[in-house]
């Protein structure tokens, strides 16, 4: 069985840091291409950590599963748009409190296959290729889907409702006075796949304002592009250029209304006084951006430690399938505000 230094020469970094890695230490401050090395080291290596050594002595019935991470993004487009990143960080949270260790992270991105026949369970992280989760099915018996409901028959899943939270944001911005709202939001694709998926919070849009203003909404206020703060600046330059602009905006990840909250500032249109903009997520710095981001909480996080609970409820014993749709929560600060009002 290999030992800590074997992994720190080979991942050429300390023993204390592989330590501390493998043993969840979330107090570490590391890279997350250096931690994900060391996992992939340790795997390669067959490590098994002291925890489990220990359990696996003191109750031979007793073993903990091995559990794998599929994830659709690359770790430089986590960090662009912190959504998926936090799932993560609450399904490695929610493993290292019940001494669980994830022993394999796939980033579909970079791998074209995968081998997850190792595996006792599985959490993927957002909307695969239909190929990917037949492999998935055919392998394993005990997955979870966070953020996407591909098959209630056999898949575990945990979502939000795309669908009333983007109505929440339309009905304030309407109660405001807003009637005429655009639209930015990115583009969804398959993992592993150029298949462009349904985006609810567009589609919802669409259906909304359509009811709202009894005919068919055109594209002219709708833009989109990529889930990042850059396109989300682009996006809104590109709406600003064509004139007429809308009196709202819904963004639907509030990495792009960061990035179209600083189009409309350097255009010289004020916030909410000529524009009022609601982002979708509740990053941690949309409350303190200028002014503070009018946003849908999503309490990702909490999606990620459900989905640990849910895989492990499964391996150990449940026989059928469970759905849990997360609840969002609209956070009103102060980027949107009644249009015409008048500033005291």
């Amino acid at each position: 069985m290999a030992t800590i230094r074997e992994i720190a020469k080979k991942a050429k970094v300390s023993p204390s840091t592989v330590s501390r890695v493998l043993n969840n230490d979330q107090t570490l401050s590391v890279a997350q291409n250096t931690r994900e090395r060391i996992y992939r080291i340790a795997e390669e290596l067959h490590y098994n950590t002291l925890k489990s050594r220990k359990r696996k002595i003191n109750n031979k019935n007793i073993t903990e599963p091995k559990i794998g991470i599929i994830i659709w993004c690359s770790y430089e487009e986590e960090i662009e748009d912190p959504y998926f990143l936090s799932i993560r960080k609450g399904i490695e949270s929610a493993c290292s409190k019940m001494g669980i260790m994830v022993n394999k992270l796939i980033r579909l991105n970079d791998e074209n296959t995968f081998q997850i026949n190792d595996l006792d369970g599985l959490i993927i992280i957002g909307k695969v290729s239909s190929n990917t989760l037949l492999q998935v099915k055919n392998e394993l018996d005990h997955v979870v889907v966070i953020n996407d409901s591909p098959d209630i028959n056999f898949f575990d899943s945990v979502v939000i409702d795309f669908e009333s939270a983007t109505k929440n944001v339309l009905e304030l911005l309407i109660s405001l006075g807003h009637n005429n709202i655009g639209f930015i939001g990115g583009k969804e694709y398959e993992a592993n796949s150029k298949n462009e998926t349904k985006e609810l919070r567009l589609e919802t849009y669409k259906k909304f304002m359509q009811e709202i203003k009894g005919k068919e909404v055109i594209d002219h206020d709708i833009y989109r592009g990529e889930f990042s703060m850059s396109e989300g600046y682009k996006l809104m330059k590109k709406a600003i250029s064509k004139g007429h602009l809308p009196t709202s905006f819904f963004i639907a990840s509030d990495s792009m209304a960061i990035g179209a909250l600083r189009a409309l500032q350097e255009s010289g249109l004020h916030v909410p006084k000529d524009v009022s903009i609601v982002g979708f997520n509740d990053i941690q710095v949309a409350s303190f951006t200028n002014p503070p981001l009018t946003t849908i909480k999503v309490f990702t996080e909490k999606m990620g430690e459900i989905a640990v609970k849910l895989l492990l409820d499964k391996w150990q014993g449940r026989d059928f399938p469970l759905k849990v749709v997360v609840p969002t929560r609209l956070m009103i600060r102060e980027s949107c505000r009644v249009l015409g009002s008048v500033d005291s």
